[in-house]
């Protein structure tokens, strides 16, 4: 049930006058999850009007060893050896630490009982917190203290570094969480917006996002332990472990590692979408592109394909003997103390805290579900920043493979047309700061990168609850930051009003791209809006009367006159490309 449909109903209750603490009853079925234990609360949290969910305070608070006091007059203070709380029942304001917080929502009082915000739980108390509309469930993690010793030479905020992020958030709306390390020293380690902008969640460093493609680099790491232990051979044919699959006399380990493989991209295939989730099972993907032709003999291009690493996962389960999840849990995350990493809707139905959203200025939740839940060794885990720094630590050693196999690993195998060369599960490129290695990720609301700048011994990690974001640009600014480079500072893009819409009918009409590839125009009640080839039409914003924005998606339109004064032409600009629209006549 979406946000807004609670909202309505709760609306309609309030208008029939149903008691106050019937709405309590009417969360009853919201499911509290604590440091992974479902719970049991004595009061029941609920959605008031307003779509935002109350929490139970004492119940909470006394579970982590706060102690409270009723001062009169509606207020109460609760306190622990490291923070002072002070509440007011029927405002939005608190007092933390003789600091105020606003946190947008009224506390309030039922049936004697002190109820408060979500942002109360993840502002004041410094809890991880993610609310999933869809199951009606609330989890809600204390943060873990970071042990090893690669934490523990923290040095502090930059606050270079910092401000570019607050900048990023306060003029393109960036949600998420970075980390950046260099030497081993932790120099930002910070989430960035909100994890659920509904519900006034924060963003934290042990938020878990869902990271895509990333997972690619822990498949590839699976295969080269099995590799070692001689339960399998990259130069091995699929035949060999997939009797049944079409081709699989031509195909090796090593093609579907490297995407050289030619068989059809599962995840573009519209019928893809279509597939039930309530019990997935990698056979049902396979099976879309089973019968299909292979697009080029194996081994003779590169054309990145999520059905090789989906295949990946398919072997590692028929040689272990374990499911993937297991395999990966017993293997990788366990022995690197990884505990806020697993697979999303996989035994436990974990997933990640972060809401998923689309869109650039102006977002949209959106239900990420059958993608996470049938991308399997391609893309179906979460993962947070600190948990995908202990990952990084571990690269630089041989606690899971020998140094040997980790060459292999970070070897280039093929040119991959102008973006470097793929390896096993990551990218390799030269850049003006060095040897990166990489590897982005994205998903329907999720957008993930974790690059390694191995001459600098420097490692940038994004994980943002948006899905089409430039994480490997934003990855290559935070590096260039960090190393004293010049980079631009993020600046407000500023709405201006047209006010001789007329303006508008010199614009209106079809600007050709390529063949197959058009825009088009249009104008309507005052407002101008643009269609890409099979999408749906946007509005766009004017900066100026020739240069127009999306809220949408981070992108811009400029018009290109000719001498008599007539749009000839548009470019646009998106994630760093200028393509040019001829306009038809």
């Amino acid at each position: 049930m979406s946000r807004r449909l609670i909202s309505l109903i709760l609306s309609f209750i309030l208008i029939l006058g149903i008691p106050f603490n019937a709405l309590s009853e009417a969360g009853s079925k919201i499911q509290i999850i604590l440091d992974e234990e479902v719970v049991e609360l004595e009061n029941n949290a609920f959605l008031n009007q307003d779509g935002k969910l109350m929490y139970p305070l004492r119940d909470l608070a006394e579970k982590l060893g706060y102690s409270i006091t009723w001062n009169g007059n509606q207020n109460i203070t609760f306190s622990n050896e490291n923070s002072n709380i002070q509440v007011n029942i029927g405002k939005s304001i608190i007092v933390l630490d003789q600091k105020e917080i606003d946190l947008e929502t009224n506390i309030i009082a039922v049936n004697g009982k002190t109820f408060v915000p979500l942002s109360f739980l993840s502002d004041a108390l410094d809890l991880v917190v993610g609310w999933d509309t869809k199951t009606q469930s609330l989890r809600i993690n204390q943060i873990k203290k970071n042990n090893e010793d690669y934490f523990q030479s923290y040095v502090g905020v930059n606050n270079e570094l910092n401000n570019y992020m607050e900048l990023l958030h306060k003029y393109e709306n960036f949600n998420g969480s970075i980390l950046i390390a260099k030497k081993g020293d932790v120099i930002l380690d910070k989430g960035y917006g909100f994890a659920d902008i509904d519900q006034n969640i924060k963003n934290k460093t042990q938020t878990r996002f869902a990271i895509g493609s990333v997972t690619k680099q822990f498949t590839a790491m699976a295969i080269m332990q099995l590799d070692e232990k001689q339960m399998l051979n990259i130069e091995d044919k699929i035949l060999k472990y997939l009797p049944d699959f079409p081709n699989g006399d031509g195909i090796t380990i090593h093609n579907l590692l490297t995407h050289t493989s030619g068989l059809v991209n599962y995840t573009e295939l519209p019928e893809f979408y279509a597939l039930e989730s309530e019990d997935p099972k990698v056979e049902d993907v396979l099976n879309l592109i089973k019968d299909k032709p292979l697009e080029f003999e194996p081994g003779t291009q590169f054309k990145y394909c999520n059905t090789g690493y989906a295949l990946l996962s398919e072997i590692i389960e028929k040689v272990s003997g374990v499911t993937f999840e297991e395999y990966l849990h017993e293997n990788i995350f366990r022995p690197l103390n990884m505990k806020d990493t697993g697979v999303c809707y996989g035994k436990n139905k974990e997933i990640h805290h972060a809401t998923a959203y689309s869109g650039h200025l102006d977002l949209i939740p959106v239900d990420d579900e059958i993608l996470l839940s049938q991308a399997y060794g391609a893309g179906n885990m979460y993962s947070t920043v600190e948990d995908l720094y202990r990952w990084d630590r571990a690269l630089d050693t041989e606690q899971l493979v020998k140094k040997e196999s980790l060459d292999r690993i970070f070897k280039g195998y093929i040119d991959m047309q102008g973006m470097g060369d793929y390896g096993y599960g990551w990218l390799i490129r030269d850049t003006e700061l060095g040897k990166e290695i990489f590897h982005t990720g994205g998903t329907l609301g999720f957008s993930a990168n974790i690059a390694r700048y191995i001459d600098e011994d420097l490692t940038v990690i994004v994980l943002t609850n948006k899905s089409g974001y430039d994480t490997m640009s934003l990855a290559y600014t935070l590096a260039s930051i960090t190393l004293g480079k010049e980079y631009t500072t993020p600046e407000p893009i500023k709405e201006i009003e047209i006010k001789d819409k007329a303006l508008y009918d010199n614009y209106v009409g079809e600007y050709v791209i390529f063949p197959g590839f058009t825009i088009t125009i249009t104008a309507e009640e005052g407002k101008i809006y643009a269609m890409v080839t099979g999408q749906d039409k946007y509005e766009i914003f004017p900066e100026s009367e020739e240069s127009y924005f999306y809220k949408i998606v981070k992108a811009k339109i400029t018009f290109v006159k000719g001498e008599d004064g007539k749009v000839t032409s548009l470019i646009l600009d998106q994630n760093g490309q200028n393509l040019t629209g001829i306009k038809m006549k």
